[in-house]
């Protein structure tokens, strides 16, 4: 007798794309490399995640609809959870659109001290949005472009990692 496996593929879209595979609804594969994870519910909204051995205690933050705010062990993630076939639509959208949004990531690991402007805010190129502490130093993290703040994916004393999304511009036309 052959088995039925029901699978399902999403694209997490945050500071990296990470594509996973659902079967039987439980995680399978992430970025098609076979992955033995465990996820056990500790109280409210805190689990405990176990990847190949290693233990990460986690808490989600916010979700709505496809958006999900996450901690785990201390860093937090901001990530878009969409089906293969949603995620292809935005990208073929995306590439139609003509107008890149610039989005800027963390250029090292550190902590946020301050978050200087808002989401919907105009700014200007070169005019810094958020105050970013690595290794005792504090970095202005400036805009790229001319546009509005579309979304900031921080606060203040957040810790991020190289290369996490910080904010995004969209720019003037």
């Amino acid at each position: 007798m052959k088995l039925i496996h029901h699978t399902k593929n999403y694209t997490l879209s945050g500071d990296k794309k990470v594509n996973i595979q659902v079967r039987d609804n439980k995680l399978h594969k992430i970025n098609n490399r076979r992955t033995t994870i465990d996820i056990e519910d500790i109280e409210n909204d805190e689990f405990l995640i176990k990847i190949n051995g290693k233990s990460h205690v986690g808490e989600v933050l916010d979700l709505k609809q496809n958006e999900v705010s996450v901690v785990i062990n201390g860093n937090t993630y901001h990530f878009t959870v969409d089906t293969e076939l949603a995620s292809k639509r935005k990208e073929k959208l995306a590439k139609n659109s003509g107008k890149k949004i610039a989005k800027i990531n963390a250029p090292l690991p550190g902590e946020i001290v301050a978050v200087l402007m808002s989401e919907g805010q105009e700014v200007h190129k070169g005019e810094p949005v958020l105050i970013l502490e690595a290794m005792k130093m504090q970095n202005e993290i400036v805009s790229p472009v001319n546009g509005i703040i579309k979304s900031i994916q921080v606060k203040a004393e957040d810790t991020v990692m190289k290369d996490q999304m910080l904010f995004d511009v969209d720019p003037e036309k």
